[in-house]
């Protein structure tokens, strides 16, 4: 009987123990520290991803205007060769 006490005496003070260092532990200054870069290098990342995103529009842009151009150009081209098959 005594021991049973004792033992549910020891498991409730061990709980408690763990409860106040698990509920007083508060960041320290190299915590907020690394969490701080770390929220720098998220901010960081999502706008270099957004810029590369730009980036890739544009140069979609500029793929579509250089592709239409080059199928200008193959048009004007069989014009020419056929009007030069005419003229000889």
């Amino acid at each position: 009987m005594k021991r049973s006490i004792f033992l549910v005496f020891a498991v409730c003070l061990l709980l408690l123990a763990f409860m106040i260092v698990g509920c007083s532990r508060h960041p320290n200054e190299q915590e907020l520290k690394a969490l701080e870069e770390q929220k720098q290098a998220a901010v960081a990342a999502e706008t270099k991803a957004t810029d590369c995103g730009n980036e890739k529009a544009a140069l979609e842009n500029q793929l579509a205007e250089t592709t239409r151009k080059a199928e200008e150009m193959k048009q004007e081209k069989v014009a020419v060769e056929k009007r030069l098959a005419e003229w000889e």
